[in-house]
């Protein structure tokens, strides 16, 4: 059962559309009916209405993952998954609580060609004792969870990642989601306030947490101009406030540095959002692994 978390109390001046998704997502009451028992009916629903697995294009069995994939309505991406069975894992196990870039979205392989993945064999190759669970769901943003799917949100999915047997580090990545998707967050410190509310409830539980900057989107469907200065402002957040206890530059690592609110055209997918095979080798060799 999920607690509530209070946080200080939002700035005057946020868009409503906004301040209604991060409340929800950070357990907030919002309205009379509780965020919680939405959750569990939402999670009721869905339960009823699978019936299979999603595509293995996204889970196809190459990692250890807390949950198998739901299909939402309309059978686009993924909504929220199942529970499964948690592997038996050694110690010093690192959860990635990310999006559909974690996921493989748009690579030849889905997750087998993710970074998460890609990291994993990394591990193994330099003989790094250590494994990767991939908690990665497509869509998900940090705080508000995606559309009709509720309990997508990095905030909700964390008491579950921090649940996992031996974790030490969780990768908190794919940021982008809250700023490109609708509604847009395009006022820096609500996203900033959430990332602090995602390290202080892992640090309570003495868990490290590991930030990915956000890759570029420039040319995507729902870029904007203020969307970049937001995505700018995370990032340098991210990289200078020694708030983590460790940051992965994936914004470094794809970027086209002839144009750096664009993806490297050797990276893109063709979606300018998603990098392809050779992007995400880019990111897993970005990684420190001495900061896992």
């Amino acid at each position: 059962m999920r607690q509530r978390h209070q946080l200080p109390r939002w700035r005057a001046g946020l868009r409503a559309s906004a301040m209604g998704a991060a409340v929800i997502a950070l357990g907030l009451p919002l309205t009379s009916s509780s965020p919680r028992e939405s959750v569990r009916q939402g999670m009721m629903l869905r339960l009823a209405k699978a019936s299979h697995h999603y595509a293995a294009h996204h889970n196809n069995g190459c990692m250890p993952r807390l949950r198998q994939g739901v299909p939402p309505a309309g059978g686009r991406g993924r909504g929220r998954p199942l529970r499964a069975p948690q592997p038996a894992l050694p110690e010093r196990v690192t959860v990635v609580v990310g999006a559909s870039i974690a996921e493989g979205y748009h690579t030849s392989s889905g997750e087998c060609t993710a970074w998460p993945y890609l990291l994993r064999m990394r591990l193994q190759q330099e003989h790094v004792p250590g494994s990767i669970v991939n908690d990665s769901v497509n869509a998900a943003r940090l705080l508000a969870d995606s559309t009709g799917h509720l309990g997508t949100s990095a905030l909700h999915r964390e008491g579950e990642a921090l649940a996992v047997r031996g974790v030490r580090t969780i990768v908190l990545t794919d940021l982008i989601n809250d700023i490109q998707q609708l509604p847009h967050i395009h006022d820096p410190d609500v996203i900033i306030e959430g990332l602090k509310v995602f390290v202080s409830r892992a640090h309570k539980r003495g868990v490290r947490v590991v930030a990915g900057t956000l890759s570029p989107y420039g040319g995507s469907l729902h870029y904007e101009p203020t969307g970049e200065q937001t995505r700018r402002a995370v990032n340098d957040f991210i990289r200078r406030s020694g708030l983590f206890d460790g940051v992965i530059d994936f914004d470094a690592a794809v970027a086209d540095p002839a144009n750096p609110s664009r993806l490297r055209p050797a990276y893109d997918s063709g979606d300018h959002l998603h990098p392809n095979d050779a992007g995400q080798r880019a990111m897993t060799r970005a990684i420190p692994l001495e900061i896992l």
